[in-house]
């Protein structure tokens, strides 16, 4: 019984020892491994930040781009407010002269309107003078 004893503490004891160093050793092999891939996600973060910057930099372009596209049209949408606005105030303008115009003739007709009815009244008034002398006895 001593001997199985024996036995069995020494087959305890290996199967001990042999988890200690199966640890152990596996312990030494994730080490590495752990550094590998910290190793690795240091490279795959160096890329992300990589693209990352890239993608800015084709974004803040891009949006350069428009900026520029914008301020272009806007500046085209001005010079045709502009033109218009222009065409608005000649239009106006000739207008103007043309109502200035008629004004005028209006009041040169008017004018020759009473100074016809004036003479008409002169020369009506005339004629009654006339009439009344010739009616007086001689």
């Amino acid at each position: 019984m001593r001997h199985t004893r024996s036995l069995v503490l020494l087959l305890i004891t290996l199967f001990a020892l042999n988890a200690v160093a199966v640890s152990a050793y596996a312990a030494q092999e994730e080490r590495p491994r752990v550094e590998e891939a910290e190793e690795i996600n240091k490279e795959k973060l160096e890329e992300a930040k990589e693209k990352n910057k890239e993608a800015n930099e084709a974004l803040k372009e891009k949006n350069k781009e428009r900026k520029e596209k914008r301020l272009e049209k806007n500046q085209e949408r001005i010079e045709r407010t502009k033109e218009k606005n222009e065409a608005r105030i000649e239009k106006a303008e000739a207008k103007e002269v043309i109502e200035k115009e008629q004004a005028e003739k209006k009041k040169l007709r008017e004018e020759a309107k009473a100074k016809n009815q004036e003479e008409k009244l002169k020369a009506k008034e005339e004629r009654e003078k006339e009439k009344e002398i010739s009616e007086e006895p001689v």
